[in-house]
């Protein structure tokens, strides 16, 4: 039978939010179907429209359903809220959530890198008090990664946020998210939902209360520790990256 999958990328993003997955995903689907929202990409930023993107993506997925027996479908950040959009209207294979934004904005983001940045310095000093060069080497790349990853966060933002059209643009976003909550009750297909414990802007509670929602016994929430909202997008997604594709093939 022939697979198809869906990929749903973030909001003022575009379809390289998926770049490290994309070459796995090539061994495993007769094609992959890459969906850029009006006002994202190479359009201008002023042209998102909430109307506008759910039915390109309704119309998106209909193609899709003519020529493909399966389809599976991956949503990041605003793209796992459509992703969820499309789970409660159409019936479709497997569905893989990456930090879905049902809910955003993660008050208790500051606390939690704050309270892993203490605690690692102690065990640090810890180790070298030891005199465990393990130990310390494993400390060490572990703030590495954090700052390395906050680095490019801040970077990330730089470059999608702090623009004119933002403002604007994050009211339709807003709506995006208001019209997919209206209409999620529950989730049937198999699911895989992946949360960094450092995501700057989306909450635990939005992949939790989706996971709970779910009536598939194949359902998966994994929480990946010291990585940020960027998840796929991170240097160390390796072990993410892998899971998605356990997922993706196995049989259930």
């Amino acid at each position: 039978m022939k697979k198809a999958v869906l990929l749903l990328h973030g909001w003022l993003s575009d379809v390289n939010d998926f770049d490290n997955l994309i070459p796995k995903l090539n061994t495993m689907y007769d094609h992959i179907e890459k969906v850029t929202y009006s006002g994202h990409g190479d359009d201008d930023p002023n042209n998102f429209n909430d109307e506008e993107t759910f039915s390109n993506l309704e119309n998106i997925f209909r193609n899709l359903q003519l020529q493909y027996e399966i389809i599976d479908v991956i949503g990041f950040s605003m793209g796992g809220a459509l992703a969820v959009y499309l789970s409660q209207h159409f019936a479709f294979n497997k569905l893989v959530l990456l930090a879905p934004a049902n809910k955003y904005l993660n008050f208790k983001f500051t606390l939690s890198r704050l309270k892993h940045f203490f605690r690692t310095v102690y065990l640090y000093q810890k180790a070298v008090i030891a005199k465990d060069d393990e130990a310390k080497e494993q400390y060490r790349t572990s703030l590495e990664n954090v700052f390395e990853d906050d680095k490019f966060s801040l970077s990330f933002a730089k470059e999608k946020y702090l623009h004119r059209y933002f403002r604007n643009s994050f009211k339709t976003f807003r709506r995006v998210i208001k019209r997919v909550n209206a209409c999620t009750t529950s989730i049937k297909n198999p699911l895989f939902i992946a949360w960094g414990n450092f995501d700057q802007l989306v909450p635990e509670t939005s992949p939790k209360e989706l996971y709970d929602i779910c009536t598939n016994e194949n359902k998966k929430f994994v929480v990946y520790e010291e990585m940020s909202h960027t998840l796929i997008l991170a240097k160390n997604s390796d072990k993410l990256v892998n899971d998605i594709i356990d997922f993706l093939g196995s049989i259930k």
